[in-house]
């Protein structure tokens, strides 16, 4: 297999590396419910279970693989995130305690991105398997007031109909490697409210965590114990592997296999010599 050129820091007599080898090899579909407080004029928007994911109270992380061929070629995504409008009729499931106002037609907007200097956090609309080649939206990190979004519901705004929605096959995907923590907030985008506006208060930002290619996040040493940090998908294995000559080609793996969860985990290598080290994660997609 193949390696990316890995990004090299240096931390007192230690170096780390995060390397990544193949691909994801399965994709999991998570879904964020977005519904109101009440169904009331100006009634708050929220996310029902953001709690789950909020980067500010959670360790959960929607990690991201490069993309080498097919849809998203050169931008790193990850498992497929729904956002979803909560259902008030029986057709469509519900109704669902928490559901929105009927005729409002909810969206969620990207209102901010933080994350490495010149990359970017971007929304493709699709089917999910279609290679489109076109991203709807786009929003570079620093933006602290956007106001892109998507929308959700399957209604149209039409008054007084369903405000449910679930349509699959969207895409995120980051520009380039590095953390993102990025701000969605619900939107009513009706005009059927008073004075022709929306029916529905908007939500508060709800912060999510976004890791584009696996990287060492912190490396704690220890006597003679070396313990790294990082976050991986579901569907890779990650071993730690380590050497004392960055140039020598000779890596050996001191602790692992481990299974990546979306949260924070750590690989520790025990008996550490004491000398000058290196270390990186290798990535596999094929380990048991």
């Amino acid at each position: 297999m193949k390696f990316r050129q890995p990004t090299l820091a240096r931390m007192s007599v230690l170096a780390l590396l995060g390397w990544v080898a193949g691909t994801l090899s399965c994709r999991a579909d998570t879904h964020i419910y977005a519904g109101a407080l009440g169904t009331n004029q100006n009634d708050k928007l929220y996310f029902s279970n953001g709690v789950l994911f909020d980067a500010t109270k959670s360790g959960y992380s929607f990690p991201q693989i490069l993309r080498t061929n097919g849809l998203n070629t050169g931008y790193y995504r990850g498992d497929v995130l729904t956002f979803s409008a909560l259902a008030g009729t029986i057709p469509n499931g519900g109704p669902i305690p928490g559901h929105a106002a009927f005729g409002a037609q909810l969206a969620v907007q990207v209102a901010s991105v933080e994350g490495p200097a010149g990359g970017s956090f971007a929304f493709w609309e699709g089917d999910g398997e279609s290679d489109l080649g076109v991203i709807t939206f786009s929003v570079p990190v620093g933006t602290t007031n956007g106001m892109n979004y998507l929308i959700i519901s399957e209604n149209n705004g039409a008054p007084g109909t369903d405000p449910y929605g679930h349509l699959h096959g969207r895409e995120f995907t980051a520009s380039a490697p590095g953390t993102y923590i990025v701000g969605f907030r619900v939107i009513d985008i009706s005009t059927n409210g008073a004075g022709g506006g929306p029916l529905q208060s908007l939500s508060d930002i709800l912060l999510m965590r976004f890791q584009a290619g696996l990287r060492i996040e912190t490396i704690q040493t220890f006597t003679n114990r070396v313990s790294v940090s990082f976050r991986s998908p579901p569907a890779i294995s990650n071993v730690l592997e380590a050497t004392g000559f960055i140039d020598s080609g000779n890596w050996l793996p001191v602790a692992g296999p481990l299974r990546g969860n979306n949260n924070l985990q750590f690989l520790t290598e025990t008996n550490a010599p004491g000398a000058t080290r290196y270390y990186r994660l290798r990535a596999l997609n094929n380990l048991p």
